[in-house]
């Protein structure tokens, strides 16, 4: 049974500074806190079982609404959209209606219990805040120690998990031994999620794009702060996006590119940029605390974002975690791992250089030093971009020479495109034109990897990365050489072999076009006695004008104000070289005629006409290099 409640809104900024002091210098959690503690034997200390859990049921979430998306039927697709929508596992909360009013505060995060229908013992904790006369509190209830799946797990779920639910009418016991009264606790419809993949993907506050540069550029792009749900929902409806920038024309799929987008962009999109807001809220809690305070015991917004990162896919009862997974899974594609022939195993370098500036921005944070872990956070955020770009290079591969061009990888490149796009767009939105018209919805068919690989190649200084950090696409059957055409920035495979063609045209990597790249305007926040900054309208966001390029590499050009130099300056040399072939080509077919007649060439005779008259010739080359044209 679906719940119509919608799903728990994430606090302001505001109040989470607000309650920031106390809840990091905090006791409630005393019990469950082990500071020699990874998860799943990654170098991080994790402060609580709480941060865990989390990581255990946000992978459960992701990986039920994949699940649900691969039955590829329209019952598990509205299944796949309810959860993505309410949850299903991740903060799974209790509201439930006390006897009497609250006579003292109790703090977000203190451990309770109560009962089941079957008289278990069930434990949770305080999810918000409760003040002196409030009438009701929330509980979020705690992953059981024999799994995700047996915890309580109603409003998203189209197969509730009631067993391990609040009893309908019962006391909840407090850490000081003393109880509260409950009654009319209603399952199904007083049963929420307090973190869901739509609010993640929709919990971009307009305040964060002022405070936060690297969300700005995302909202600045597309227009909207909510630019990641706005995709995924209009991807669940088969309609077409209308962004400012970069749309999708998800009305030419079906629901099978549709199905594939959806379960990519809840990871590369919604989680990406739901972590790095974590990180950055922790950064700013840190800066509202008074000098001399700055110090802290704990820091569980900047561990529930690692958590996040790192996904239990284990735990979460399957293979597949978030962020950590997708980072492995493409290093293996690249010889981007730690280990193995051509480095295609074991953990991806791309997670031990996150893994670091997890490190070292939590330590900071704990030292109060939040100018260095801001700048932990800016390196993490590009160590978590690596597989978000081997994404799009790799799928780009597989529609263009592996010719794999089934509806379900142009879906999975339209997510990677999407994922990376205002990225590379700040850096040149000439080159972000071209990776657009080649891999967007609909045009996945025409992709050329060179063009792609070309114009993203030439922004990976501005993007913080190196061709070392991409890598190459591995030759799996020897994972110590390359693909065709598959080798990284720098190099050349000497296995390639030319070929003439679409999607064979093999010639050394061409370095990018320079395209002067407009800045982006990107709202900033508002100096003490200014107004703020309005969001920029369409006509402030500088943009290209799309238009579908050429498949062929040869034919790479940009698609800004330099256009019409780039088309003079190829008609200048392509024109004079065409008359020269044409010509050629009459000279030769008029001998091979001669010589098939048995005439010498100098015989004096033509097809036709007199040996000085020289218009069929001419008429011949004219005829030629219009049909060339």
């Amino acid at each position: 049974m679906t719940s119509s409640r919608q799903p728990f809104s994430s606090p302001s900024l505001l109040a989470v500074i607000g309650t920031a002091a106390l809840v990091l210098s905090s006791t409630a959690n005393a019990a469950n806190t082990n500071t020699n503690r990874s998860l799943q034997g990654q170098p991080y200390d994790y402060t609580s079982e709480h941060v865990v859990a989390r990581a255990s049921a946000i992978s459960k979430d992701f990986q039920s609404i994949g699940g649900f998306l691969a039955q590829q039927n329209g019952a598990d697709r509205q299944n796949a959209r309810a959860m993505y929508q309410l949850g299903a596992y991740c903060q799974s909360f209790a509201t439930l209606q006390l006897n009497t009013v609250l006579t003292e505060a109790i703090i977000q995060g203190a451990t309770v219990t109560g009962t089941s229908e079957s008289g278990a013992t069930i434990s949770g904790i305080l999810h918000s805040d409760a003040f002196p006369g409030d009438a009701t509190i929330e509980v979020m209830y705690l992953i059981p120690s024999d799994g995700i799946t047996k915890i309580c797990s109603v409003s998203g779920n189209p197969t509730p998990q009631y067993d391990q639910c609040f009893v309908t009418t019962g006391e909840i016991t407090l850490p000081d031994g003393s109880t509260l009264g409950y009654t009319g606790y209603d399952l199904d419809n007083d049963t929420a999620n307090g973190l869901s993949m739509q609010s993640m993907s929709s919990s971009i506050s307009g305040a964060a794009t002022q405070g936060y540069p690297r969300i700005g550029t995302f909202a600045a792009y597309y227009g909207t702060n909510k630019y990641a749900d706005q995709f995924i929902q209009a991807a669940f409806d088969k309609v077409d996006t209308s962004l400012l920038t970069g749309n999708a024309e998800f009305s030419k799929f079906t629901q099978f590119g549709t199905n594939k987008f959806i379960e990519v962009a809840t990871l590369t999109m919604s989680s990406w940029m739901h972590i790095i807001i974590k990180m950055q809220d922790a950064v700013e809690v840190c800066k509202s605390l008074p000098d001399g305070g700055k110090k802290v015991s704990e820091v569980p917004i900047w561990d529930n974002a690692v958590a996040t990162y790192r996904g239990m896919g284990g735990a979460a009862g399957g293979t597949m975690g978030q962020l950590y997974h997708l980072a492995n899974q493409y290093c293996a594609k690249f010889g981007t791992c730690q280990d193995g022939p051509g480095g295609t195993q074991g953990m991806a370098k791309a997670n031990e250089k996150a893994y670091i500036h997890f490190n070292s921005g939590k330590q900071d944070l704990l030292d109060g030093k939040c100018d260095l872990a801001e700048a932990a956070l800016d390196q993490a955020a590009v160590a978590m971009l690596i597989p978000l770009v081997q994404g799009l290079l790799y799928h780009a591969y597989e529609l263009d020479l592996f010719k794999e061009q089934r509806e379900v990888v142009q879906g999975e490149a339209a997510a990677f495109l999407h994922s990376v796009l205002p990225l590379v767009h700040s850096c040149s939105q000439g080159n972000a034109v071209m990776i657009y018209n080649q891999i967007k919805v609909g045009n996945g068919k025409m992709a050329s990897f060179e063009a792609i690989k070309s114009s993203i190649e030439g922004q990976y200084e501005c993007l913080g990365i190196t061709c070392e950090d991409i890598g190459g696409v591995r030759d799996l059957s020897d994972p110590t050489t390359y693909q065709n055409r598959g080798f990284p920035c720098g190099a050349f495979n000497p296995g390639d072999t030319p070929s003439v063609g679409g999607g064979g045209d093999v010639i050394p990597d061409p370095a990018p076009i320079p395209v002067p790249a407009a800045p982006i305007l990107v709202p900033t926040a508002p100096s003490p006695g200014q107004q703020p900054t309005p969001w920029p309208t369409q006509d402030e966001v500088p943009t290209s004008t799309p238009t579908d390029p050429p498949s062929s590499v040869y034919q790479l050009i940009e698609y800004d104000d330099a256009t019409e130099d780039g088309v003079t300056y190829a008609l200048a040399i392509g024109l004079p070289l065409l008359s020269v072939l044409a010509v050629a080509f009459v000279v030769f077919r008029t001998y091979m005629k001669k010589k098939d007649s048995g005439k010498e060439f100098d015989s004096g005779e033509t097809d036709g006409a007199s040996p000085d008259d020289e218009t069929q010739d001419d008429l011949k080359v004219e005829n030629l290099q219009g049909e060339m044209l």
